[in-house]
């Protein structure tokens, strides 16, 4: 399904954090079979995607077919399915042929394939699919359909509603539905986001404002570019430069920043000089008062930059070194290499790609939980 939800940033506030932290232990990575401490394990396959809820999806190269494993590199669910996607409450969507369905962590098929079409999966216990009619519906985690939707496209849920679109001549219009299938604004928005903290950005005549779920503007549209609300921040773009706002509309950061990512654990990245058609300038760390907490000093000239999960955050030196930082700056994980990138952490585990290798990749543990 084409996303015509531009997906932005989200936000998170920023904790407090002691001045007088204990300096944390460095680790080393004495190689890519090895990364800290030897706590890596190999995952043997040939592609393998991103961590969800603690399993993976992979491919395998004989059967040109994919399945699960988990962290240790088990299969889990065996190479069976044509296409696949991540898990979410539990289930996964899965692709047989041309038609897609849900399974559990098992591998057991819960919904069987039926369906042209799926959103990314379950989301607020429900699941948006492509019915034979060429319009969508919304099912349970049984396979049983809740409500119609009489839309060209339907999105997932996120706090409580649901992005559709209908077509309206060459182009298609959004709006939005709740999760009983009521029309709550009706499609005519040539862009919008998803709904969070009882606000969603929507763009009119040009620029990004804020619906509430009644669909009243409620932060005029004046940005050029604005991002859901996450713990009553939300990041915003004008004149070329990003900044935060608060659900009243007030600016709280200023536009500053030449690039900007979403708030996680109390830390966005944001970069500083360059422009944001280029990779130049360098990248740190602000709170949420804008102030630099983490002097910029990274690039993404070979690897996007981090958002720190679990503690951690992936990050790369002017040298083109990869490290592991945490919320202090301080490297926690040297990895003495540029060939290396390493995922986001989930329950205690990230997924590591040697670009040195054919395949290789690994199962790293989070060296802060796990020491």
């Amino acid at each position: 399904m084409k996303k015509r939800t531009s997906i932005l940033l989200a936000l998170a506030l920023t904790a407090s954090v002691s001045t007088a932290a204990i300096t944390p232990t460095t680790y080393a990575a004495d190689s890519a079979t090895s990364i800290v401490n030897g706590t890596a394990k190999p995952a043997s396959y040939p592609m393998v995607g991103n961590l969800s809820e603690g399993l993976v999806s992979f491919w395998d190269g004989k059967t040109t077919l994919f399945g699960y494993a988990d962290t240790n590199g088990k299969t889990i669910i065996k190479a069976q399915y044509d296409e696949v996607k991540p898990f979410s409450e539990g289930l996964a969507a899965v692709q047989k042929g041309s038609l897609w369905g849900f399974v559990d962590k098992t591998g057991k098929v819960v919904v069987k394939p039926k369906y042209q079409q799926v959103g990314q999966g379950f989301s607020e216990g429900l699941a948006a699919v492509k019915v034979s009619s060429g319009k969508w519906a919304y099912i349970n985690k049984s396979g049983k359909a809740v409500f119609n939707a009489a839309y060209d496209e339907a999105h997932d849920f996120s706090d409580g509603m649901a992005a559709v679109w209908k077509k309206k001549g060459t182009s298609y219009v959004g709006g939005f539905i709740d999760a009983k299938g009521k029309e709550i604004v009706k499609p005519k928005y040539a862009m919008l986001n998803v709904f969070s903290e009882g606000l969603a950005p929507i763009m009119q005549n040009g620029k990004w404002g804020y619906i509430d779920k009644k669909g009243k503007v409620v932060i005029k549209p004046q940005f050029d570019g604005a991002a859901p609300f996450s713990e009553g921040m939300a990041l915003f773009l004008q004149n070329g430069k990003y900044g935060y706002l608060n659900t009243k509309g007030k600016v709280i950061v200023k536009a500053q920043y030449t690039g900007g990512q979403s708030f996680s654990e109390g830390r966005a990245a944001v970069k500083v000089g360059g422009s944001l058609s280029d990779r130049s300038g360098k990248w740190g760390y602000i709170g949420v008062t804008g102030k630099l907490v983490i002097p910029a000093q990274f690039s993404d000239e070979g690897a996007e930059i981090g958002s720190f999960k679990e503690g951690l955050a992936f990050a790369q030196r002017a040298d083109g070194v990869k490290v592991l930082i945490d919320r202090f700056g301080k490297a926690r994980v040297d990895l003495k290499t540029n060939d290396i990138y390493v995922g986001e952490f989930d329950n205690g585990v990230a997924l590591v790609k040697d670009m040195s290798e054919q395949g290789g990749y690994y199962f790293m543990k989070n060296p802060i939980s796990s020491k």
